[in-house]
């Protein structure tokens, strides 16, 4: 099984009403964009990101509408967690979403592959998608 694959894109610039996920079509239908757009979470760990959270906060917010996810939550861990990334896969899990948003790699304490295994993963800085590692297709057995 091969690791997550980093895609480096340009952000789309949030007045041009184009993104990289979002096709024109969806975007005519009004409503009902919102319902289509795939999910994200941010994920902003105050450990790591010290007082610049709240910008942190922000710009993963940000990033992430400007992708065209819908944008359901910032997860914030608590402080006296053990595992602030397994907590956060767990919320993300619950909430059904397509990626996980952050401001850098550091947030998952630089392994990206543990998110990988079930969403999307977007950075802030550097700009980057680091995509959901397929699962393999089951294999049939058996005499025919």
């Amino acid at each position: 099984m091969s690791g997550p694959t980093a895609i480096e894109h340009n952000t789309v610039p949030p007045d041009s009403r184009t993104t990289a996920i979002r096709p024109a079509s969806v975007a005519a239908r009004g409503a009902d964009v919102e319902r289509e757009r795939p999910k994200a979470v941010g994920l902003v760990r105050s450990d790591v990101s010290g007082l610049q959270a709240p910008r942190h906060a922000i710009a993963v917010q940000r990033h992430a509408r400007t992708l065209g996810y819908h944008y359901v939550y910032t997860i914030r861990p608590p402080q006296d967690i053990d595992d602030a990334i397994g907590y956060a896969l767990g919320i993300a899990a619950g909430l059904d979403v397509a990626a996980i948003v952050v401001y850098g790699l550091d947030q998952v304490d630089d392994r990206p592959a543990r998110v990988c295994e079930d969403f999307d993963l977007e950075t802030v800085c550097p700009a980057m998608t680091w995509a959901r590692v397929a699962s393999p297709a089951p294999v049939e057995t058996g005499a025919a």
